[in-house]
């Protein structure tokens, strides 16, 4: 079965859009030289008003492995998206 992840969503309007079509998976971008970057902030203020059965997503490059876990244990995100050079060590110390 195909899953569908809208991603880059920034603004309530996006989150409205993400409600009224349900995909999977939406994603925010916390990759600061993206022009699609939220804070956490923003990204909770976007994720309280997600309906809970969408699953949020977390992109990353080269995030401190502290910061992607703090976001995933506080409900934040669900899930973590990693897209830069982070290794097998990387992914033990995220774990």
């Amino acid at each position: 079965m195909t899953k569908v992840k809208f991603c880059g969503l920034r603004r309530m309007c996006d989150i409205s859009a993400a409600n009224a079509l349900r995909p999977d998976y939406i994603g925010f971008v916390f990759a600061p030289k993206s022009r699609r970057y939220v804070s956490v902030q923003q990204a909770q203020r976007l994720r309280a008003q997600l309906r809970r059965e969408i699953c949020a997503v977390g992109v990353f490059v080269n995030e401190a492995p502290k910061t992607v876990a703090q976001l995933l244990n506080s409900g934040v995100i669900d899930m973590a998206q990693l897209h830069g050079a982070e290794d097998a060590a990387y992914l033990c110390t995220l774990r």
